[in-house]
């Protein structure tokens, strides 16, 4: 059996192991690289480089992950040959994309229904932020940011990085007219600097090589703190030199991250080796499949290659007697291999299943997916992957927190006041819902006497139940009572004319006579 090589030379020119994580490769503390750069007060070269080389290993392994995401290399593809002496030896290396399928599964279900952005229209808010017009002029900032950055778009490629590599970054910038705006960023580009959480930075370094048009490849690092940019240039990661600084539009640092969980592991990390050992396994299986092509043949008689050969182009061979007596020749015949079929299909059935358990993944493809499960059955099968998603959207809502603040700072130098904390994300799982049972079950509580507000709120797709409230109540307003007790239909004309109950009837007669 062919084995895996335990070590490949990172692109970056670090070397890494390419299925599990060590201490090494785990997101390091730069607390020691804080108090320097407190100390220098600024961002030296040296300090660089030290950053630089502590998240190296990091960077490394999240690069290694994410190439492996993309299919372009993963482990089984650095697979050695059975006899490496045999340049026809079958050895086939078969990529299951379960890694694929737990990252795009995660990204599908926490942000393929946009994340709510919105400001608060309320008399807090209106206190808060100076005054009604305030308010709204704060409100349309924060959708025109919205909409111009695509933030569905943002959030889903944040979300991607997260659960490939443990943790993703935004950089928020300006764009030649002056408007905010924010992309995402690869983790394994992005060194956090914080003294909490990378959520809220003291400072950040992004490092990336560059090639000119003739292969030249260049590093580039950009230093980021509350004020300003510092570039750096090189040959190499540990070689960079300063060459230019300017100032940003943002009082806080503009580069964040935005970690998948607290230890910044990605989805399918626990389930590595067992996605590993599928893929051996699976190729074994088709290198046994694919040698039946060349099944072998047993000849018990005197045969030279020569006849073998010969016997190969014409379909039938010619085998010289055994023995001085006529016709005794040895038989002819194919070794065949008994191949325990179940035995495997068990095996892989065992690591499929171990693969979605370890990753809290729901594999679709189970039959217990194909039935008419209701929706509760359904939550309950997805109680893992909507834990996962629980942890994260705890992450991003801090984030988000950090980055109203940061937009606030930039909308101010435009006299826009905003309150960053009256912002607010509503988060939407794409679960699919079954809107008939709801309506069911909530029509079922009404009549058992519980409040409308108690019911309401029993449905998945309402996220604020007062509001709901609010909208019945002004419904029912603007239509107009119906009559009561056989009331005359002409007491709306009676109005028109003038008629004022509280003063008594008016006599039309004395009216006309009035005016002769």
């Amino acid at each position: 059996m062919g084995s895996f090589e335990q070590k490949k030379q990172d692109p970056w020119g670090c070397p890494c192991e390419t299925n599990t994580r060590t201490d090494l490769s785990l997101y390091p503390d730069f607390t020691a690289e804080i108090e320097a750069i407190k100390k220098a007060k600024g961002i030296t070269a040296e300090i660089l480089k030290k950053i630089i080389a502590k998240h190296l290993p990091n960077s490394s392994f999240n690069r290694s992950l994410y190439r492996r995401y993309m299919g372009v290399d993963v482990p089984i593809y650095h697979r050695s040959k059975r006899f490496e002496d045999d340049p026809n030896a079958i050895n086939n290396k078969i990529n299951n994309d379960f890694f694929g399928d737990i990252v795009n599964f995660f990204t599908g279900y926490f942000a393929g229904k946009p994340i709510g952005y919105s400001y608060s229209v309320t008399q807090e808010s209106e206190d808060d932020t100076g005054s009604k017009e305030a308010v709204e002029e704060a409100s349309k900032a924060l959708t025109d940011f919205v909409t111009r950055n695509n933030m569905m778009d943002v959030d889903m490629e944040t979300a991607k990085y997260a659960a490939v590599c443990g943790y993703a970054a935004r950089l928020f910038y300006h764009d030649s007219e002056g408007s905010e705006r924010v992309l995402a960023v690869p983790p394994y580009e992005a060194a956090i600097l914080s003294e909490t959480d990378i959520t809220e930075p003291f400072a950040a370094v992004r490092y990336f090589p560059v090639a000119d048009l003739d292969g030249k490849v260049t590093w580039h690092a950009e230093y980021y703190d509350a004020d300003k940019i510092v570039f750096f240039r090189g040959d190499s990661a540990e070689n960079l030199t300063l060459q230019d600084k300017e100032k940003h539009l943002y009082d806080f640092c503009p580069l964040q991250g935005i970690p998948k969980n607290g230890e910044m592991m990605g989805d399918a990390e626990k389930a590595l080796l067992a996605i590993d050992a599928y893929d051996r396994a699976l190729s074994d299986a088709n290198n046994d499949v694919e040698a039946f092509a060349h099944a072998y043949m047993i000849f018990e008689g005197q045969i030279d290659d020569e006849e073998i050969t010969r016997g190969q182009k014409a379909g039938a061979f010619r085998i010289p007697p055994m023995s001085s007596a006529a016709g005794s020749r040895g038989p002819v015949y194919f070794l065949t291999k008994d191949v325990n079929d179940a035995f495997m299909e068990h095996h892989l059935d065992r690591l499929e299943k171990n693969i979605y358990r370890f990753s809290n993944t729901p594999n679709l493809t189970d039959e217990n997916f194909s039935q008419n499960s209701s929706g509760v059955a359904l939550k309950f099968k997805l109680l893992g992957m909507e834990t996962k998603c629980g942890i994260f959207q705890a992450k991003m809502t801090s984030a988000g927190t950090y980055m109203f603040k940061l937009l606030a700072s930039s909308w101010a130098k435009r006299k826009i006041s905003a309150d960053p904390l009256q912002c607010s994300m509503e988060f939407h799982r794409n679960f699919p819902l079954d809107l008939a049972s709801e309506a069911q079950a909530v029509q079922a509580l009404i009549s058992a006497g519980l409040p409308e507000r108690v019911a309401f709120a029993q449905l998945s797709f309402i996220e604020d139940v007062d509001w709901v409230m609010q909208m019945i109540e002004a419904e029912k307003d603007g239509i107009p009572d119906l009559p009561k007790d056989g009331a005359s239909q002409d007491a709306g004309a009676r109005e028109e004319i003038g008629e004022n109950p509280d003063e008594g009837e008016l006599n039309l007669d004395d009216a006309t006579l009035g005016q002769g």
